[in-house]
């Protein structure tokens, strides 16, 4: 995994489906949005990155965390929940990019302070508006860090 330069946002994608990043990777592309991603596979692996991207502490955290709900061994709950509990990833904006959404789940979502809820669309247009949707997320996300640190 290749450490992001620094100057362009910094997206964290936790998504075991190859076909949704390539489309993600496209849609931001599309929406004009350089950036650097860091794509994890599974819940394991990204419970591992935060343990050790924690112990660093002068490794830059994501301006993004793009989360699915339904991965291997630890779903996106655990992966929010971990994310809330540590320092470093409390204040990450996170957008849950799921094609479930059950109450249930939504409720627990709320709890954890989502930013957004992106219900994975069947569309390839739909699809490509979310390129423009998180380009949006991460401008709102650096003005309220502007404005908190002036």
């Amino acid at each position: 995994m290749s450490e992001p330069a620094r100057g362009k946002p910094h997206i964290l994608v936790i998504e075991d489906n190859p076909g949704d990043v390539e489309l993600l990777r496209l849609a931001l592309r599309e929406s004009g949005l350089d950036c650097d991603l860091t794509v994890l596979e599974d819940g394991g692996e990204a419970l591992a990155f935060m343990r050790q991207q924690s112990e660093e502490m002068e490794r830059p955290t994501p301006d993004l965390a793009i989360v699915d709900l339904n991965l291997p061994r630890n779903d996106g709950l655990e992966i929010l929940a971990a994310m809330r509990a540590s320092s470093k990833f409390a204040n990450v904006p996170v957008a849950i990019f799921s094609s479930s959404s059950l109450p249930r789940e939504r409720a627990q979502m709320q709890a954890l302070h989502i930013t957004r809820f992106i219900m994975k669309p069947s569309d390839l247009d739909e699809f490509m508006e979310i390129g423009t949707l998180l380009k949006e997320l991460l401008a709102e996300s650096q003005s309220r860090q502007g404005a908190l640190e002036t």
